[in-house]
């Protein structure tokens, strides 16, 4: 295991994303999730590298309307987008996911941006997650990083709920990572470094 700074997981899921040429937009809000979910003990590193695997592949569906359990929705790559447009729109999304952990951490960021309450279930309608007062609730006995079918919507939470275990920030600036797929996320950062030349110093301000 490595231990690396949250910034270090930013930077390198960015640059790894980009070297795919997934647009830049993408990339940085995976960038997010990704140091998000290490900040809050949530493994993702795995998840990521499959997510960059099948994106390669054309097995992902980065349309929101879009999707079927073949190619689902890249919670990876479009998770913010999602809840933004569900938290606009204020609709009932549902549809595919691949990677629900990567909604987790799109859920919190909003609510915490926006003060807004949505809730995540899945087929069978069971709850899996919401957020409330800026805060996520997980249900740690039912959810699991499998592809399958969800639902996102806003909710409103002035009536009794049935609490779930709250998602806690670390409150550290480094999280563990396993060192072989940080080896491999780093090889991909790399690729996205242009050789020094000429043309690139003087692209670069030199």
């Amino acid at each position: 295991m490595l231990t690396v700074s949250l910034n270090e997981i930013y930077s390198e899921t960015y640059k790894a994303l980009r070297s795919l040429e997934i647009d830049w937009g993408l990339a940085k809000d995976c960038a997010n999730l990704s140091k998000w979910l290490a900040n809050h003990d949530q493994y993702f590193l795995g998840s990521l590298l499959k997510t960059a695997d099948l994106y390669k592949e054309k097995k992902l569906s980065v349309s929101i309307k879009e999707n079927n359990l073949k190619k689902p929705l890249t919670a990876a790559l479009m998770g913010l987008l999602l809840v933004e447009y569900v938290s606009a729109k204020k609709i009932t999304w549902e549809g595919y996911l691949h990677s629900p952990k990567f909604m987790l951490a799109s859920m919190s960021i909003i609510a915490q941006e926006q003060n807004i309450s949505m809730v995540l279930k899945n087929s069978d309608s069971d709850i899996i997650a919401y957020t409330n007062k800026k805060n996520l609730y997980l249900d740690t006995n039912n959810f699991n990083n499998l592809t399958g079918y969800f639902f996102l919507e806003t909710y409103d939470f002035n009536q009794n709920y049935n609490p779930l275990s709250i998602v806690l920030n670390q409150k550290t600036e480094v999280s563990k990572i396993n060192s072989k797929c940080w080896d491999r996320l780093s090889s991909m950062a790399f690729e996205t470094y242009v050789p020094e030349s000429e043309t690139s110093k003087s692209g670069a301000g030199y």
